[in-house]
């Protein structure tokens, strides 16, 4: 296994804001609570970490049930302990596990309480904030290999409205043709049905798509290696509707807010939440419903339904749901949460989110960049090599990769910059001898240097094209390798997921992440090449 990095600064897809937080965290310092990279930002949130605004063993109780009903371990119990505190990350459920970079969120929330419980002297426990209440099924139903995308489609959305919580939603027959298409997409190795059997067996008709994710990931990182937490449970509702409820009667507030600290953001960066007013969805009969301010009250986007100012009380809190803006503070309420690990978005949305911590009476946690990485196959390092290809630069087009390696300082682009120079020469040459005969003939000597040069040019192309076909095997083999590192010319870790590398290398590929992710290189992309 070979490690390298690469710099986040100037690399195509990445914000700069991003690029500026994990390299620059000063210039940025007032939108969050505290530098990621110095242990006293850790200890200064820690101490304000006090109280708990809510009843921790209810929480607990909730938590040690679902873990043990996702066979993960009693890691939850040690919340009982006041003292303890949590680093937190979260992702929607997606299926099989979702995108790599799912796994690498996981493996570096776990090593960074690791290491802040060492620093802090205090137990700090990792836990996985299961995002199951959004309702958008198409970010979650598909599964990416090379080559094939594959979608579940045991759910057609409602002509009005939407099914509410996905993670709720149980998988139907339909679940069983993802899986043969997939076991059939993926390579024919040895390793293949003992993956299936043990990691994603929870892939089957009956299981919600929030359990499936559970037991999966449970899986991939080890029983009782984080904590899993699905806030969809109604006794942890009841425990954040207060929270929601003030949310509701106070939005102008948190609106105005939000408004300002997004408006100054965009004068040197961008903001990532639009902004609206109202922060709360409700769950009924039309799914989860957006809850519009009318001034006088709230209507519900899809049914109609209003809800008088005097009427907030009297939603059911099951029936309430936190949107991208109110998450993190629900989140940070049920939690004594001292950092978040997030992800490049995650971490720009945050930047507009400090008042509301100091809105809703919570320490904002420090923010901790997950690590992020790109697998290097040895084939595909070993093509690297051959052709002297850079990772970064295989974000390019393959055709200008084709010439730079084919063409550029060639002998055949030589040849033409050569008789490019002598068709020049001849023309400087003739000029002056036949304007001296007749000097009308000027526009002549310059269409035909024009023409010349015209017919080069389209010699050269031609050449060029028959050099270019000549090297087909070259471009199949630049192409592989920009396709590998770059799938649908997105982040490898964004497109596929783990389960593609555990199918060709078995447990290895796990063993190989997990000692070459490196929390004290998130500032940068990480490159890992396996052994």
């Amino acid at each position: 296994m070979i490690q390298e990095s690469i710099p986040y600064s100037g690399t195509k897809g990445v914000s700069r804001l991003f690029a500026t937080y994990v390299t620059d965290y000063d210039r940025l310092a007032p939108y969050y609570t505290g530098d990621w990279r110095e242990d006293r930002s850790y200890e200064a949130v820690a101490r304000s970490l006090t109280a708990s605004p809510i009843d921790r063993n209810v929480l607990v109780d909730v938590l040690e049930e679902q873990n043990l009903g996702w066979n993960n371990g009693r890691l939850a119990s040690q919340l009982r302990d006041p003292r303890s505190l949590a680093v937190v990350t979260g992702q929607q459920v997606g299926i099989f596990g979702g995108p790599l970079y799912t796994l690498y969120k996981a493996l570096t929330t776990i090593r960074l309480a690791e290491r802040l419980s060492r620093k802090l002297s205090r137990p700090v426990i990792p836990v996985f904030w299961i995002e199951g209440a959004d309702h958008d099924l198409d970010e979650v139903k598909g599964v990416a290999v090379p080559g094939k995308q594959i979608w579940y489609e045991g759910y057609k959305q409602p002509e009005a409205g939407n099914l509410g919580s996905v993670g709720d939603l149980v998988f139907g027959k339909d679940i069983d043709r993802v899986v043969a298409e997939l076991r059939e997409a993926l390579p024919d190795t040895s390793f293949r049905d003992d993956i299936f059997a043990t990691h994603y067996a929870a892939y089957g008709q009956g299981v919600t798509f929030a359990d499936a994710f559970a037991h999966t990931l449970s899986s991939l990182l080890g029983s009782g290696s984080m904590v899993f937490m699905n806030p969809e449970d109604c006794r942890l509702k009841q425990l954040v509707a207060p929270l929601l409820r003030r949310e509701l009667s106070e939005y102008t507030a948190t609106h105005a807010a939000l408004k300002a600290t997004s408006k100054e953001l965009e004068e040197d960066y961008h903001a990532q939440v639009h902004v609206n007013p109202g922060n709360v969805f409700v769950l009924g009969n039309s799914g989860r419903e957006a809850l519009d301010p009318t001034g006088r009250g709230y209507r519900a986007r899809f049914s109609g339904n209003m809800i008088s100012l005097d009427g907030i009380a009297d939603i059911p809190p099951c029936s309430l749901s936190p949107n991208v803006v109110m998450r993190p503070l629900v989140q940070d309420s049920l939690l004594p949460t001292v950092a978040y690990v997030a992800g490049p978005g995650e971490i720009a949305y945050f930047a507009q989110f400090k008042s509301l911590y100091t809105w809703a009476k919570r320490p904002m946690p420090v923010i901790f960049p997950r690590a992020s990485l790109t697998i290097i196959e040895p084939r595909v390092e070993k093509l690297m090599q051959r052709h002297e290809l850079e990772v970064d630069e295989l974000r390019h087009q393959t055709s200008e990769l084709m010439r730079r390696r084919v063409l550029e300082g060639t002998e055949l682009e030589r040849a033409f910059e050569r008789a490019a120079i002598v068709l020049d020469a001849g023309v400087e040459g003739l000029r002056p001898v036949v304007t001296d005969v007749d000097a009308t003939l000027r526009p002549t000597v310059e269409a035909m240097r024009a023409q010349w040069g015209k017919e080069l040019s389209k010699l050269q192309r031609r050449a060029e094209r028959a050099e270019k076909r000549r090297h087909e095997q070259t471009r199949a083999q630049i192409e592989y390798c920009k396709q590998a590192l770059y799938p649908n010319g997105s982040f490898q870790e964004r497109v596929l997921p783990a389960l593609y590398y555990l199918v060709k290398y078995g447990e290895d590929f796990l063993d190989q992440v997990r000692s070459g992710l490196d929390i004290e290189l998130t500032s940068q992309h990480q490159l890992l090449t396996l052994s």
